[in-house]
């Protein structure tokens, strides 16, 4: 997605409303200039808090409402609705989708349901460790 002249973002999941698309028409364009209603970056290795910091700043400039951080290892789901205001839901909550979605409720368990159990620290950690001898 287009969010400006020569900032071309790629969020892991998104959704643009239909208010978005005069006459419901799909851009054709391969980069679309659009901006995602809701964005969702999903934490890699790499991410920093920095760079995670720059894109929902870039995001909620170009218009967005709601972006949804996904931490695998810790599993958990950060809710923002504007750069600096969050909140964090664990397994035992539920994710709702503000008024950018309005009626979509999820279980966050749900959302890592399908990762092994204890998460990607437990199992990284279970790794270092040396048999006893």
């Amino acid at each position: 997605m287009r969010l400006e002249a020569g900032l071309v973002r790629l969020p892991d999941i998104s959704f643009v409303s239909w208010e978005q698309l005069p006459g419901r028409t799909i851009p054709l364009d391969p980069i679309a200039g659009l901006f995602p209603d809701l964005a969702v970056e999903i934490l890699s290795k790499g991410s920093t808090k920095r760079e995670m910091a720059r894109k929902r700043r870039e995001y909620f400039f170009a218009g967005s409402c709601l972006v949804w951080q996904v931490d695998k290892d810790k599993r958990t789901l950060e809710v923002f609705t504007a750069p600096d205001r969050s909140v964090v839901l664990t397994e035992e909550q539920t994710l709702d989708g503000d008024d950018v979605l309005p009626g979509f409720s999820l279980p966050v368990k749900q959302i890592f349901a399908a990762l092994p159990s204890g998460g990607g620290a437990a199992k990284k950690a279970s790794r270092r460790r040396k048999p006893r001898s």
